[in-house]
Order: structure tokens, then sequence, then C-alpha cells
């Protein structure tokens, strides 16, 4: 198990319950893996994208700066990309959100985008579903996107899929490495201040 380094925090802000156990999972995956010291972690779940611009410069401003030197600071917002490139008007300038770290001091922040969301993600990890739903073999996942997917999914397992609500539930059965060697190039940024340095 790594050591955190008490000098240093990365902060992670997830827009959603489902997101947040994920995340959960992958940084525990990482500090199983990592055997130097590593930076502490902290994930605040937003319960929205559109609470991304206030809340983001908020809680860094109020929680973390009183504690940590803001060159000590990394900051990655984790979103679904769906909602930018389906909406008329994004729900959150990133521009902004930038704008306000770098107002407090805070120059390292990133993004973590779930192209198109994190239930695409999820079915990297398909055998991971099954075998939680106690699945043998997949059926036609039906559906426009992943969300519709996964709930055809665990239809056929007799269970309902709810964003957020029953995640921490199937999440601990995913193989969370095959998911983050299928998206190493959206988390590269992470791991590099994480010290993580195994390259699928």
């Amino acid at each position: 198990m790594a050591k955190e380094v008490n000098n240093s925090i990365i902060v992670l802000f997830v827009e959603g319950d489902t997101d947040n156990e994920f995340y959960q999972e992958l940084i525990n995956y990482y500090r199983g893996e990592i055997s130097d010291n590593i930076p502490k972690v902290k994930i605040y779940n937003l319960k929205g994208i559109g609470r991304f611009e206030n809340k983001v410069a908020s809680k860094i401003k109020l929680e973390i700066l009183p504690k940590y030197s803001s060159e000590n600071i990394s900051v990655f917002c984790c979103y679904d990309s769906d909602v930018f490139e389906l909406g008329k008007k994004p729900p959150t300038n990133w521009k902004i959100v930038e704008k306000k770290l770098k107002e407090l001091g805070v120059n390292n922040f990133y993004r973590i985008i779930a192209k198109r969301m994190i239930e695409d993600w999820f079915l990297s990890d398909l055998d991971g579903l099954l075998s939680y739903l106690k699945l043998k073999k997949a059926p036609k996942l039906k559906g426009k996107d992943a969300y519709e997917k996964i709930k055809s999914l665990f239809k056929s397992g007799n269970k309902i899929y709810q964003k957020g609500n029953s995640s921490h539930k199937f999440v601990p059965s995913l193989n969370i490495k095959k998911i983050r060697d299928n998206h190493y190039k959206e988390l590269k940024k992470l791991e590099l201040k994480l010290g993580f340095k195994d390259k699928p």
C-alpha cells in the first residue's frame, strides 16, 4: 500500500454518484499498485455538471487552500462529454473554472472526459458486468447509447440500472485495470501526478 505525501494533494471533482463510486475504485486500484509515496487524493461529488463553475473554486478556497499551498494542489474535473456534444449551450464554461482557480494561485488544472459517458467505460469490462448480474453470456445489447445498453443488460439480469443509486453494488465487480488500460489516454495526466508509470 502506497504512503501519502503530506504536502501535496490531488482533488477530483465528479458530476454524480456513479462517477464518484468509479473514481473511488480507480484511486484504490492505483494505491494498490504504487509502492512509492503518492499525493493525498480528495474526491468531491458535485451532484451535477452545472455546479462546476462555482463549486470548484469554492471548495478549493475554503477546504483545500487552508491545508495546502497552491503550488501543491492539482485539480481534475471529471465529466461525461455527452452533455457538451448534445446541448446548444454547454452547462459549464471551463475557461471560467480555470480562471477562478488561477486567481487562487492554482495552476495545475486538468479535465478527464469520459466520451460519451462513464457507462461507455463500464462496457469496456462487459465480463465484470455479466459476473455481477450472474449472466453466463451477454444478450444483445439494446439502446441508442451506453446508458441504455447497460439498462437493457441489467434488465436481462433481473436488476434495474439507475445512475448513481446502485453503482456502489456493481462497481466493485468491475475489472478496474481493464477499464484503465482501455482509457489510458484520458487518465494519463492523473497517473503522472500520482506517480503511476505502468503503461498498458
